[in-house]
Formats: structure tokens, sequence, C-alpha cells
């Protein structure tokens, strides 16, 4: 099941889809979803099964999130498991059995939740297919001298969606339809310290309507920045030169989050774009994370953001590390 870690002379996309030996690994899954029947609706939904190498052991974990981004209502569950049967990687298919599988197919992946609040079947389209971030997929996890701090990085970031969602809303009544959106999902390995907090990160994927993306991976700590920019064709762009302050702070806990954004891309589409969370966000046990509105200068909606945001960046005086992200039950 595990591979050897390839950092300079790592293999395809599909030829390192498997987790790697001794490094951290995530296979990670974030969209946007309408109901077919009512185009006024609007979701979104996580999926992340983590394989993070802690004190010598790999721990599996499982995240699924799930929003009604109209009403608020909201969903997440984590499990843990340590490798067995139902826990790993077998044919291209990522499982945590029976909560969670991503099967990779020549043509789609399949995701699948089942869980007593959530189900989830979804059919994710490869788009405009996958594409390597940084330097050939190597990105610096904030601390450029140092040669373990890296991670390799690729994504198929514009996968239409179709499928069916059941959820128990919180007045207990399951809803049950027909869904389609788009998806955005990420591959990345390496053998960076999950607990260093120099190398947290604030992470947003900007889903251009126009079918157009933007990666941007900043950490603000070490003020060392990387991003891609995905045009309609599928030619791809380093972008490290962006620019982007945060409107305020915002307390989840004890922990202190960035929280709205304006981010100036030199050279890239109109520049100057304004992130705007549409919600309160989700704080899963050691991060936070939110679905937002792209606005241009003239408050032209223009695509959607998913920002992932790790603790401690914002922190005035103590520093918080990243808290029980796979190890907190």
């Amino acid at each position: 099941m595990f591979i050897p870690y390839r950092e300079q002379n790592h293999g395809s996309f599909d030829e390192e889809w498997n987790p790697h030996s001794q490094v951290n690994d995530w296979w990670y899954v974030t969209g946007y979803l309408q109901r077919t029947d009512r185009p006024d609706s609007l979701y979104s939904y996580q999926f992340t099964v983590i394989n993070p190498r802690r004190f010598g052991k790999n721990i599996w974990s499982l995240d699924t999130a799930f929003s009604d981004m109209r009403t608020g209502e909201h969903f997440f569950k984590r499990k843990l498991r340590l490798p067995g049967k139902q826990t790993g990687v077998l044919n291209e298919a990522v499982h945590f059995l029976p909560y969670g599988l991503l099967e990779k197919n020549p043509n789609e992946m399949v995701l699948t939740t089942r869980t007593k609040e959530l189900e989830l079947n979804l059919n994710l389209n490869p788009g405009k297919g996958a594409f390597w971030h940084g330097d050939n997929g190597i990105l610096v996890m904030g601390l450029k001298d140092d040669s373990r701090q890296r991670t390799v990085y690729y994504s198929y970031t514009n996968m239409p969606t179709t499928g069916s969602v059941r959820f128990v809303d919180n007045a207990g009544n399951k809803q049950e339809f027909s869904v389609t959106g788009k998806s955005w999902f990420d591959r990345q390995w390496g053998p960076f310290r999950l607990g260093d907090s120099d190398s947290y990160w604030e992470w947003f994927s900007i889903r251009f309507f126009d079918d157009e993306e933007v990666m941007l991976f900043a950490f603000p700590q070490t003020s060392y920045y990387d991003g891609t920019f995905i045009g309609k064709d599928g030619k791809t762009r380093r972008i490290e030169n962006y620019k982007y302050t945060c409107h305020t702070l915002k307390k989840k806990g004890k922990i202190l989050f960035s929280w709205g954004w304006d981010i100036v891309l030199p050279g890239v589409k109109e520049e100057n774009y304004r992130i705007s969370p549409m919600n309160d966000g989700q704080y899963n046990n050691g991060y936070c994370e939110v679905m937002a509105m792209v606005t241009n200068m003239d408050g032209t909606e223009v695509g959607y953001c998913f920002a992932e945001l790790l603790p401690g960046i914002r922190q005035q005086g103590k520093k918080f590390g990243l808290i029980n992200l796979a190890l907190d039950r």
C-alpha cells in the first residue's frame, strides 16, 4: 500500500496516489452544490482523509463536513483509526469504511460518505485535469532553509460534480435531493512537521465562475507565499508576488483567525479581489474552514473561495499549536 517518498524525482499524478512511507499524506475534497430542483439553494462540503506521521506511527483520520449556506446549518464529524483492513488505499480507492470512500476511476472520482446524519453520493468529473503547484509540485512549508519542511502537491481544481445528498437537519427532518456543482481535489504529501507552528498556513482556493482558478498557499508568520493560476485553457502560472490583507480577526475558542481578505494578484485577471466569508465557518478541532464569496472592485460576484486557516498564525503573544488535528478523539 505504501510507496517511497520522492521529491525532486516524484512520479506522475497516478503514480503518487497511494500513501508514502514515513511522511504525512492527505486526500482533500471541497466543493459547492445546488439542488437540481432549487437553483437558489447552496451547500458546501468537505471530505478529508489524513494519514499523518505522529510519534513514529501512521494514524488515519477522516473529516466530513456539510453546510447549508442559506440556513447556516452545519454538520461535522471526525473519525480516527489505526491502520487496518477497512482503512487505507486499495485498488486506487481511499478507504475509511464504513464512513467514507473515495474511488479513482479512469474517467471520474466517486465520493461516498455514510453517517447517521449525512450521506453523500457524488461523481466528480476530472474537468481540466490535474495540475502541479510550486516548482513542479514541490512547495516550501514556510521554512525555506529547512529541507524537510517540504510538500509535494497537485490539484484537480475544476471538477463538475453530480450526485445525491441525504442529511438530517437540526429539526430532525430527513432531506434527500439530487445535486450539481463543482469540486476541488487536493493530493498532498511530505515530511514536514505537523507540530511546527512556523509551518502553519492560510490557504485559499478561488473558483471563478468563468472556469479559471487560483490556489494561494500563504505562511504569514514567515512571509513565504506561493500560488498557482489555472486558466480556462489548462495552462498554469506560478504566483509568488501576490499580497493579501485581512479585514479583521475572528475568535474561535481561544484562537484568533484572520477573517475576510483583500487580495492583489499582479498580472492575474482583474488583479484586485475581495474575499468575504458567507457564514461563521467551521472550527474543526484545530483548524477553521470557511466558504466565501469573491467579488471584484466593482462589487460584482465573480466566484467562490474556500479558505483553510490554521491556528496561531494571527495570535499575539502566546502561540497555539495545531491543536489535536488528528489526535483529538
